[in-house]
């Protein structure tokens, strides 16, 4: 009988080679969606204790290990059904040196008693499954395809658990697809108000496929539109701001124009 072979894992660097990330060969890949979600992510300007960061989704973990490079006081839970994705980000956390800021938790999003001892966070960081299962594409790879697919955890679920385990005031930052935005915003009511949504171009004059979003649970204040961020130039190339953000700067989605190292804040 033939002993199925363990899944082929490879080391890859990003951040400019700051991170460290363990994923499989085949399937997902860690893609440039989570450098700019993590790059999103605002700290604040001083706090008596370092902040509390719920990576919802984390699969790999390379949002929370972006953000600790980032800024060295925010602590990471990383939260997902996949225990062997968690196993991987584990490891990475003792590659990047970050293993007592980093904590994993196998659970389910949707399934509330799951989540039961995860409550009062800071912020919550996310990047959902794009789709729902009848818009799939069968013709990608199967590990690539259920990243992509919402399947039996519908958006819903996602924004409902993230509200959940935030704290009053606390900020839900989610990367998604720009055609979802009037679902998205619709999910986000009444719990989170202060809505930002950031789109990202692809090349200028081009529509935005992408959009980041920053929501903050309770709040009563204006929602934004920002100007967004244009990704490539005309020849494919990274514009200066993807470039920055793409080496570990972060920006604001308010004012994109605005980019600024590590841990500082605009």
């Amino acid at each position: 009988m033939t002993v199925p072979s363990e899944p082929a894992v490879s080391t890859d660097k990003v951040l400019g080679g700051q991170v460290t990330v363990l994923q499989l060969q085949q399937g997902y890949r860690v893609a440039i969606d989570s450098i700019f979600l993590a790059a999103a992510v605002p700290f604040a300007a001083s706090t008596r204790a370092p902040e509390q960061i719920l990576d919802l989704g984390a699969g790999n973990g390379v949002v929370g290990f972006c953000l600790m490079a980032r800024n060295p006081d925010v602590r990471v839970l990383a939260v997902d059904r996949d225990a062997d994705a968690l196993a991987r980000a584990q490891t990475a956390a003792r590659l990047n040196h970050v293993e007592e800021r980093f904590r994993s938790a196998k659970a389910r999003i949707g399934n509330s008693p799951d989540f039961a001892a995860f409550r009062d966070f800071d912020q919550v960081v996310a990047n959902p499954p794009f789709l729902p299962d009848q818009r799939s594409d069968p013709g990608k790879a199967d590990g690539r395809r259920s990243s992509d697919l919402e399947g039996d955890t519908p958006l819903a679920d996602w924004l409902l658990t993230a509200a959940a385990v935030l704290r009053h005031k606390g900020r839900l930052t989610m990367i998604h697809r720009a055609d979802r935005v009037a679902e998205i915003c619709s999910l986000l009511r009444p719990a989170f108000g202060e809505v930002t949504i950031c789109p990202l171009w692809p090349k200028p004059g081009l529509p935005a496929k992408r959009i980041l979003i920053s929501a903050r649970k309770g709040s009563r204040g204006a929602d934004h539109i920002s100007a967004g961020l244009v990704l490539h130039q005309d020849d494919g190339s990274f514009t200066y701001s993807s470039e920055r953000i793409l080496n570990g700067a972060g920006f604001d989605l308010a004012r994109p124009d605005i980019i600024y190292d590590k841990a500082s804040n605009c």
